[in-house]
């Protein structure tokens, strides 16, 4: 059992790095470029962006989810509260990221593309994504403190 469990321990820490420093790297690589960057540009990164997510971060958030139930059934550890956190905040993650990020990513990618497109409306646009970017990483980082921590 312990090999095993030091396997899916592996697998779930490593998908969480691969998942959450992407999180942090495109963050900030968003909130940089915020801006500085023209429609083409924009639209670009915004491409690049849900081609990742597709790729390499829902694939680890998936890999992290999957070896981390397979950590609690070898284990039989049950459903403690820092299991249940983080349960919860890979759901809350996927559907933010998947749902409400994708979303106001893809809307200023069209906004940005229009040579007319209201300029107040653009910034609006890019403090909605670098908020909602900025809770997907506190969720993250929230479930590597729990994992960490272990509150009872």
């Amino acid at each position: 059992m312990t090999s095993l469990y030091n396997l899916l321990q592996f697998v779930h820490v490593a998908a969480a790095i691969v998942w959450l420093g992407g999180s942090a790297a495109l963050f900030v690589l968003n909130a940089r470029l915020a801006g500085r960057l023209d429609g083409a540009g924009t639209a670009a990164l915004e491409s690049q962006s849900a081609r990742l997510g597709a790729l390499l971060f829902g694939p680890a958030a998936v890999t992290t989810l999957l070896a981390g139930f397979g950590m609690v059934a070898v284990s039989g550890m049950g459903a403690q509260l820092w299991v249940i956190w983080g349960l919860a905040v890979v759901v809350a993650s996927l559907v933010l990221s998947g749902g409400f990020i994708r979303r106001v990513a893809a809307r200023l990618g069209e906004l940005t593309a229009s040579p007319d497109t209201d300029a107040a409306l653009v910034a609006r646009q890019r403090t909605r994504l670098g908020l909602l970017n900025a809770l997907n990483l506190l969720l993250l980082l929230s479930a590597v403190w729990a994992m960490v921590v272990k509150p009872v």
